[in-house]
């Protein structure tokens, strides 16, 4: 099969987006311990930490979107690094839980602005028989970096304090703004898609568009589950209690590590394959594999076995994040990318948000168990309506077949 390659300038924004991830990762894994030991909150604010940043993120992802497809992606991203920098420094110069909640507002707003226009810059620069794996690899860009930042978060909190891990992340945002400076500002030309509004229409009625808005909702439980509460259910469940002295201090962040590590591993392996079998074939093993995942991780009561669940489920939930992309990309014309992508991650971001409210309230100490139960259905339902949703699915292309894909300046 004849595999164009891909552009140094993909390879440029994928660098760009893991920088971004970066940034915005290495505070992941103190936040919960921050507000609750640092700044003396309780633990509902865990949650509403994460709706702020959720729920912002959602306000400006779908004008984001539009706006990336009118005036090209470099200028929304920009506009999303800049938000980066002003809520590092609100969190680098305050210590209140308001002006906290304030700092991961803007940071969700960044979020909102800088992914959004960063995945239709992707697919604009990939070619279409290899639009999967990009997509695949633009996820990857962003579990690449997760590898590493837990570790460097926890790292410089037990080294020095939290402020230094707010620093870390500022420091690791200049970096990003300065190389996305030098990304080019593309978008398609109007020739693609002369009717603006109908072609929305086209885009909200597609189904394939609505199959991966399920898809997301059971991956959107997992992140809940990973990037919110999974540092308070280590804590409470003691499961590093027999780990090697040598890990003590990184045991826990080095769970969010395997997850991230092997997500960035499967997705543009799952994407490729994907490119030459189809989408929804890969469904149905991704949904299988996620649960056994969170229900291995439920009853995780060491090192070795949380590790190990944590590893299967990041297994599944990174093939389905990649179906749930692709779908969407291969749904809406080339000059909606941006807004397919925002009307998905808007979808996505939403479920998060409320996820992490209601999920908390599921906890009663140390006991996970409804926690859980809630997670597990949620991820099978969505899995299942999302597979029939995406059967006999016909991708932008196949129905515009005389439809370029050019890129303006």
């Amino acid at each position: 099969m004849n595999r164009p390659p891909f552009s140094s300038t993909l390879y440029l924004a994928l660098l760009a987006q893991l920088l971004f991830a970066l940034a915005f990762t290495v505070p992941m894994p103190i936040i919960p311990l921050y507000i609750t030991d640092d700044l003396g909150a309780s633990e509902q604010w865990i949650g509403t930490a994460t709706l702020f940043v959720a729920w912002s993120s959602v306000a400006l992802r779908l004008p984001g979107g539009t706006l990336s497809d009118r005036y090209g992606r470099r200028r929304i991203m920009i506009s999303g690094a800049i938000l980066g920098l002003f809520a590092s420094a609100i969190l680098i110069l305050t210590h209140d839980v308001y002006w906290f909640l304030l700092g991961r507002l803007f940071g969700g707003m960044s979020l909102g602005l800088y992914t959004t226009a960063a995945k239709a810059l992707v697919a604009d620069l990939a070619p279409p028989s290899r639009r999967g794996e990009a997509m695949g690899l633009s996820n990857a860009s962003f579990s690449s970096a997760v590898v590493i930042s837990p570790l460097i978060g926890e790292a410089l909190k037990n080294a020095f304090n939290f402020q230094s891990v707010w620093i870390a992340s500022g420091v690791i945002f200049v970096l990003m703004f300065g190389l996305t400076w030098l990304l080019p500002n593309t978008r398609p030309t109007a020739s693609v898609a002369p009717n603006i509004r109908r072609e929305i229409r086209a885009t909200l009625n597609e189904r394939g568009l609505w199959a991966a808005l399920i898809l997301m909702v059971g991956s959107g439980t997992l992140m809940t589950v990973m990037y919110t509460f999974y540092p308070l259910f280590a804590e409470r469940k003691n499961l590093f209690e027999n780990a090697p002295a040598f890990m003590s201090v990184i045991s826990m962040s080095l769970g969010l590590s395997i997850w991230s590590l092997v997500d960035a591993l499967v997705e543009p392996a799952a994407g490729r394959l994907s490119d030459r079998v189809g989408r929804q074939f890969l469904i149905p093993p991704s949904l299988a594999i996620t649960v056994i995942g969170a229900i291995m991780l439920s009853q995780a009561n060491s090192t070795f076995f949380t590790y190990t669940s944590i590893a299967i489920l990041a297994l599944g939930w990174g093939a389905m994040r990649s179906m749930a992309d692709a779908i969407t990309q291969d749904a809406v014309a080339p000059l909606l990318r941006g807004t397919g992508s925002a009307l998905l991650y808007t979808g996505f971001d939403l479920y998060v948000g409320l996820s992490a409210q209601l999920l908390s309230t599921s906890i009663d100490g140390d006991d996970f168990s409804v926690f859980f139960v809630a997670v597990i259905l949620t991820a099978l339902l969505s899995g299942i309506f999302g597979f029939l949703s995406s059967l006999r699915l016909t991708t932008y292309d196949q129905r515009n077949p005389i439809q370029p894909s050019a890129l303006g300046d």
